[in-house]
């Protein structure tokens, strides 16, 4: 008769099953690995430590070989494909070992195996704790959730098991684990943006390399970071982003945030101007611009981008005193196509995109979000 277990058994839960229904009163350690993971088929190499009840030695040891097929109503084992071989006299499972070692060892002759042996003290803990889940309080449960994931290293588990064990959770915890990933993710990548800030003489590939990888900072404003840096033939952009309300696209320069001023007060006017830096940085733009706009039909061809009207942000500076900030608001009133922002005010637009995220974590009334498209990237 079929072994039948229940549909919401983890493929962990359905290893413990086999353990247990071995017949030999002396099993010691057993080992386990999966050969075949479904996603309809699973088929799972049991190796068992048959001890010597006389002086508790290792006598030999047994391969047995599970097929199971998962359906959404049940696991079904398939005792017609159950395998069994012997470590005794004849000693079937070295027979076994030697003969795949020499005839693979061409095909694999750099193999070096990642399995790792789980005792049968273990699987029993593994399961005592699958039955003391659902009884935990939802604190707890978060609690232990915790621990677990300080022992976790970045290549114990790959993603397409993340992907696995996620399936069969409900979607609200999904979606609560995205929000909290994605906020714990931004937070760091903002607390390492104010330290690049305070930083300010890093050379400008150290804030480009860091906003490449992290373009939500420069705020939901942007759909899109185009991986593209060339569009005219002597010019290569910082970033080009596409602008998420009318698809157009933005050219964004980033320089540093060195604390010299970006303006000059000039007394005999009482009135200030563009330092030296930020007149160069801005020329460059307008020049990045024009090459753009002379190119538009090649880009058009070429990428099925439309550079009608792009324009331009300038990142760069910080935000000084009150007067600085003031000659900022001016300039800025009065350029066409190009605007220029200081680092304090990328960070200010990163900071407002966390607020947007811890107001959704902590379940505030007034709906920041509506789906995940309003978040950038």
């Amino acid at each position: 008769m079929e072994d039948n277990y229940p549909p919401d058994f983890s493929l962990e839960e359905i290893k413990i099953k086999i353990q247990q229904t071995s017949k030999n009163p002396n099993i010691g350690k057993t080992h386990q690995v999966t050969l075949k993971n479904g996603p309809r088929t699973f088929r799972i190499a049991t190796i068992f430590e048959i001890i010597n009840p006389k002086n508790q030695e290792l006598h030999h040891l047994s391969l047995q070989l599970d097929s199971f097929d998962k359906t959404k109503s049940a696991w079904r084992a398939k005792p017609d494909k159950k395998i069994v071989i012997k470590g005794k006299d004849p000693d079937e499972i070295k027979i076994l070992s030697d003969f795949l070692s020499a005839a693979l060892s061409e095909h694999y002759p750099d193999s070096t195996g990642e399995f790792r042996m789980v005792t049968s003290d273990q699987y029993k803990l593994i399961e005592n704790l699958a039955g003391l889940l659902p009884k935990l309080p939802g604190q707890q449960k978060l609690e232990l959730t915790k621990q677990l994931l300080l022992t976790l290293e970045s290549s114990d588990i790959k993603a397409e098991e993340f992907i696995d064990a996620f399936q069969n959770t409900s979607s609200e915890v999904v979606k609560n684990i995205e929000v909290a990933a994605k906020y714990v993710q931004y937070k760091g990548a903002f607390t390492e943006m104010e330290r690049l800030v305070r930083d300010s003489d890093l050379s400008e590939s150290k804030y480009q390399n860091h906003l490449q990888q992290n373009p939500w900072i420069f705020g939901s404003e942007y759909s899109e970071i185009l991986d593209r840096r060339t569009w005219a033939r002597d010019d290569h952009l910082d970033f080009m982003l596409r602008r998420t309300v009318d698809n157009y696209l933005e050219i964004i320069e980033i320089k540093t945030p060195a604390t010299m001023p970006l303006f000059n007060y000039d007394k005999s006017h009482d009135s200030y101007y563009a330092s030296a830096k930020l007149s160069q940085v801005m020329g460059q733009v307008y020049l990045y611009i024009e090459e753009v706009e002379r190119n538009r039909d090649l880009i058009i061809a070429k990428d099925r981008f439309d550079p009608l009207k792009i324009r331009a942000r300038i990142i760069i500076g910080t935000d000084g005193d009150e007067a600085q900030q003031a000659a900022l608001r001016t300039i800025n009133s009065h350029l066409h196509r190009v605007e220029i922002l200081t680092f304090d005010q990328l960070l200010r637009i990163a900071q407002r995109t966390l607020e947007i995220f811890e107001s959704q974590i902590s379940g505030a009334k007034e709906e920041l979000i509506n789906d995940d498209e309003d978040i950038p990237f």
